[in-house]
């Protein structure tokens, strides 16, 4: 439309108004984001009609439907670790020890003196080894479940001993049964030499896994705790519930676990690693080992707590 009007001369020109909608056209062509959006900061919602609220409001229908989708499928992050745990914390039995002492084939657990934890799995917590291998960590659940409970093996039927039952310095396997989606056999309790690419996550020390393989370094021996008898108690019975320190056999190390933080899908753990906790106190051995009273390869010096194991079974250990 136009209409007249004079100038500074009186002279009538035309004007020509511009059409009312032109302006928001052109502006809503140009200009697809707020300030807002543009800046990182917080949007408007896509009822107030700024913006992009259309998209915003095509995307907002997209994460609805997914959430719906994976709520359906049971992908939610929520509902896959209520299905670990599930998994994972199934109540399993103990063996009982009618006659005291531990046998082969009974479920047991390892209670530690130092972290008051029990020797656990963590099927969700992998690591790269030959064979496929996860974390062990201690736990302070006392419940008996799939994770916590090991079943004692016996390496070699001809080791001189003729019974079933474990005696110390035999050479035995702890073994895990398999459970839950991840683990498709038995694992076994496994450790090596520290090396730039195997040691323990936060000490350092040797690392202790559970290996899908019963190799030559899954062998570990129950040794009775006090070095000064431990000479005398080679060969005899383990004490169910009884106090015992677990050396492995391949590195000569011992299993142990402190008050080092862990934090898994299970919570707060303890880590576990192979460390010699010895004291630090002389112990007199080269002038023992000159009077002939004991050879060098004769420990002297006590273990300390994380060093320390309780072998508990239904009937034995519980207290």
């Amino acid at each position: 439309s136009s209409q007249s009007a004079p100038d500074i001369l009186g002279f009538p020109i035309a004007v020509h108004s511009a059409s009312p909608f032109a302006g928001a056209r052109s502006s809503e062509a140009a200009m697809q984001f707020t300030p807002q959006q543009l800046t990182g900061g917080p949007r408007f919602h896509h009822r107030t009609r700024i913006g992009n609220w259309s998209e915003d409001q095509e995307l907002e229908e997209i994460r609805l439907k997914d959430f719906l989708a994976q709520k359906e499928g049971g992908h939610l992050r929520v509902t896959a670790k209520q299905r670990q745990l599930e998994e994972c914390l199934r109540p399993e039995q103990l063996s009982a020890s009618r006659d005291g002492t531990l046998c082969f084939g009974q479920k047991v657990m390892l209670l530690n003196q130092q972290s008051k934890g029990y020797l656990s799995v963590n099927p969700y917590d992998e690591v790269t080894k030959d064979y496929a291998a996860i974390m062990l960590t201690t736990t302070t659940r006392q419940e008996p479940s799939v994770r916590n409970v090991l079943i004692i093996e016996r390496v070699d039927e001809n080791d001189g001993f003729d019974d079933d039952v474990v005696h110390y310095g035999q050479n035995i396997r702890c073994v895990i049964m398999p459970f839950g989606e991840r683990m498709g056999g038995p694992t076994y309790m496994h450790s090596e030499m520290v090396t730039a690419l195997a040691a323990a996550k936060f000490s350092r020390h040797q690392e202790v896994t559970a290996l899908a393989a019963p190799t030559g370094e899954t062998k570990w021996q129950f040794l009775y705790p006090d070095v000064n008898n431990r000479l005398e108690m080679e060969g005899e019975p383990v004490p169910a519930g009884s106090p015992v320190t677990i050396r492995h056999v391949q590195t000569g190390s011992f299993l142990a676990s402190d008050e080092i933080p862990y934090q898994n899908i299970f919570g707060h753990e303890m880590e576990v690693h192979c460390f010699p906790y010895f004291s630090l106190n002389k112990t007199q051995n080269l002038v023992s080992e000159k009077k002939g009273d004991i050879t060098g390869d004769v420990a002297l010096r006590r273990h300390g707590l994380p060093n320390i194991w309780t072998v508990r079974t239904a009937t034995h250990g519980g207290d």
